[in-house]
């Protein structure tokens, strides 16, 4: 019975010291954020007693020095030292305290019993700079690593002097030692990339620019055969926008070492991701016309590269159409087609076909035939299927198309291709006039976990809602559903026509604003920029309060941000979206577009 009182006796003693140290822990920070450093003292005291961590010390330590306790705040730091004698960082933290307290001796002896020591641990070293460099002591830094390097002579030790010269001012000569590490460890080119990139403005030219241009040159000439040099100078030409240069570095990098294409190859991607079209096509031509090792890849990059351009700008002749048909038939029923990314090739082309090249007939074809070849995966049909059915919608099979998409949301009714086949058959029954049966469908779509299928079936739930209802609607609605319907047929005469006859019929019509984002949506897919800004600021400026105002200075501020290289209007418009229009469904990607557009890091 007795032990049983003991153990609750200290149970409760303990819970009470915990609750105690909680609130002491409580009105410490408290008082410490609000600058009461005095009253913050009395409690950080009791709790670095209790428990002398390194939090609980610095917090200690400001306090007592904010409040100029300089005797109880050597006392503390000594008392600390005491507790982890090899910590050099917190002896360097001492000798600061004793410089700012103008006690130079005591602060000579301390540093002369740092400078005795031995440094073999990376670690430790780079702690000892950082805290070295913080408080200004750059030319003891430099006596720390001219007496340490020795011991480390496999490491780049060159990283420490640059950090050195970052903190004299001296960013040319913190760029050199950067460039002698890499050649110790190429495997930190990246971290010495990131180092560089926020040292140096590669935006605009400058005469710093041209001094960093010649560093990255001298290194390069001087070890030829070392690839990291030429890597970094294609590295900073590509920073610095200035693709031509990059270019011509690589191709002859790839043929000074008799290369498999890598490099070109990974030149024309960057290229393709900065919307440079015309050299990524032309690093991955000269793959296959120098039939280097990865000649095959080459071709279907750059098959692939044509597409996203094509579907991108809009600006290919006849011809050049023609031409890329020809170049995919030729991949697709070559030996080497037979490969990972043919399927997407597959895709590609067909949708070449359909909408690009008025062969619609010939795309269903030739996608009925892929439906059935052999070693496809259930999601690569549905895939196909899916291809298949939007050629069907532009032969105006919409009935065919509507069973393909039912087909394939039935087989994958909880995957992202199942919802967007269930879109695109609410779509078919809007494009048919039957309203009611696609806003139900719209319905239960508003609610998928795919933004980009929940964000259109919210946009054609709300045009169907805002438009159609009232017996005299019907026909102007079902009229802009049929012009809708060409557009995805780019069918653009019978569009620009039948929307014409809208206007002409029904000119009180609340269609009105939807006709005008309708038109400049029509330019869009004609790579008419001009005309598609000019349709997106009538409709801005007339209806700034419906609902298509916010889709229309989103896509205002793409056209001015990729095609019209307007960024500062663009950039305007994206912040308009979150000014004006905080709840649109843009408003998540103009932020994005606003942070990039300003230099703000994203978030991985």
């Amino acid at each position: 019975m007795q032990i049983k009182v003991l153990i609750i006796g200290l149970f409760i003693r303990s819970f009470c010291l915990l609750a105690q140290t909680e609130t002491d822990i409580q009105l410490a920070q408290h008082y410490y954020l609000n600058g009461e450093f005095d009253k913050a003292s009395v409690y950080y005291e009791k709790l670095y007693e209790a428990d002398p961590s390194r939090v609980n010390f610095s917090r200690y330590i400001d306090c007592l020095n904010n409040i100029k306790d300089t005797k109880s705040a050597e006392k503390i730091y000594k008392k600390q030292i005491s507790f982890n004698p090899n910590d050099v960082s917190l002896k360097i933290q001492l000798y600061s305290f004793y410089k700012e307290k103008e006690q130079n001796e005591k602060a000579k002896k301390v540093r002369t019993e740092i400078s005795k020591k031995e440094f073999f641990e990376i670690r430790e070293i780079q702690d000892v700079l950082s805290n070295l460099l913080s408080i200004n002591e750059l030319e003891w830094a430099e006596e720390v690593i001219d007496k340490s390097k020795k011991n480390f002579k496999f490491y780049p030790y060159e990283l420490w002097y640059a950090q050195l010269f970052l903190a004299k001012g001296n960013k040319i000569n913190a760029l050199n030692n950067y460039l002698q590490a890499l050649a110790k460890a190429p495997d930190l080119k990246e971290k010495i990339q990131t180092e560089i990139s926020s040292v140096f403005d590669f935006s605009q030219e400058s005469e710093e620019l041209t001094l960093v241009k010649n560093s990255f040159l001298s290194a390069s000439q001087k070890d030829p055969t070392n690839t990291q040099y030429t890597e970094m100078l294609v590295w900073f030409f590509l920073q610095s926008k200035n693709f031509k240069a990059a270019y011509q570095q690589v191709s002859a990098l790839e043929k000074r070492i008799k290369g498999s294409g890598e490099y070109l190859i990974s030149f024309a991607n960057t290229c393709a991701e900065n919307q440079e079209y015309e050299f990524s096509k032309e690093a991955l031509k000269e793959v296959v016309s120098l039939n280097l090792a990865q000649k095959d890849e080459a071709r279907r990059i750059l098959l692939n590269v044509m597409f996203t351009q094509l579907t991108n700008d809009r600006s290919f002749s006849k011809a050049e159409i023609d031409n890329m048909v020809e170049q995919y038939e030729q991949f697709i029923e070559s030996p080497v087609g037979n490969r990972s990314g043919l399927e997407t090739l597959v895709l590609e082309y067909a949708e070449v076909l359909a909408f690009y090249a008025g062969k619609p007939a010939k795309a269903k074809s030739f996608l009925e035939t892929r439906l059935n070849a052999n070693g496809l995966t259930d999601m690569q049909r549905a895939k196909i299927k899916m291809k298949l059915a939007d050629a069907c919608v532009v032969l105006d099979s919409i009935w065919d198309a509507s069973l393909l998409y039912m087909q394939i949301n039935e087989a994958f009714k909880f995957e992202p291709i199942g919802n967007e086949a269930k879109f695109k058959n609410a779509r078919v029954f809007y494009f048919d006039g039957e309203f009611e049966y696609a806003q139900s469908q719209l319905d239960v779509l508003k609610q998928s976990t795919s933004k980009f299928i929940s964000n259109d079936a919210m946009q054609l739930s709300l045009l169907i809602l805002e438009n159609y209802g009232l017996d005299s609607n019907y026909e102007a609605m079902s009229a802009f559903a049929k012009t809708d319907l060409y557009l995805m047929q780019h069918r653009y005469p019978e569009a620009f026509q039948t929307m014409d006859s809208i206007q002409i019929k029904f000119p009180q019509s609340v269609l009105n604003d939807d006709l005008l984002f309708l038109r400049g949506k029509a330019f869009l897919q004609q790579g008419n920029w001009e005309n598609a800004a000019l349709y997106f600021k009538q409709l801005i400026s007339t209806y700034p309060s419906e609902l298509l105002a916010d889709d229309a200075i989103f896509e205002l501020a793409n056209v001015q941000r990729v095609h019209l290289n307007d960024s500062q209007e663009a950039l305007n418009n994206y912040l308009k979206i979150i000014d004006v229009y905080p709840g649109s469904i843009h408003a998540d990607d103009a932020r994005t577009w606003i942070r990039k557009m300003r230099g703000d890091k994203i978030p991985e």
